[in-house]
């Protein structure tokens, strides 16, 4: 799998795919609409974030920072919201999700997910764009 990023810009709150890295000059080159065009900008300016290579039940990308709504069989009563988080800095390299002592998984909460066929996960927004739905998943 070929890493993929996007980056938010912090001042102007838009979200962008990462283009280019340039690791010497610490910088991103974002893109510009739709076009293969990037604009260069430092790595203060931005948040950055990493694919986890997995596609929710609607074929999102899932990275880190989204916040997620997994449903058990389809069931909307039944489910929780919870935000996408690497866990290098912990030990732990993976991207994983938090999920409420209510349900219970043996390993990696995403991987059991996505190895699955009952519970289903859904991209609902992120961090930066939709930071009420932080108030959600903190109820978890």
């Amino acid at each position: 799998m070929v890493p993929r990023f996007r980056a938010f810009l912090i001042e102007a709150k838009t979200m962008r795919d990462v283009v280019e890295i340039d690791f010497i000059e610490n910088m991103f080159c974002l893109q510009v609409g739709k076009t293969n065009d990037g604009e260069w900008f430092f790595y203060r300016d931005l948040e950055l974030m990493q694919s986890t290579g997995l596609k929710d039940k609607n074929g999102v990308d899932i990275f880190e920072g989204d916040v997620v709504k997994v449903s058990d069989g389809g069931n909307e009563e039944d489910s929780y919201t919870s935000v996408v988080k690497n866990y290098a800095d912990e030990g732990y390299p993976a991207s994983d999700i938090e999920a409420p002592s209510s349900w219970y998984y043996e390993s990696n909460v995403l991987s059991t997910i996505m190895g699955g066929d009952y519970e289903t996960i859904e991209v609902i927004g992120n961090v930066w764009e939709n930071p009420e739905l932080l108030e959600q998943a903190n109820e978890n």
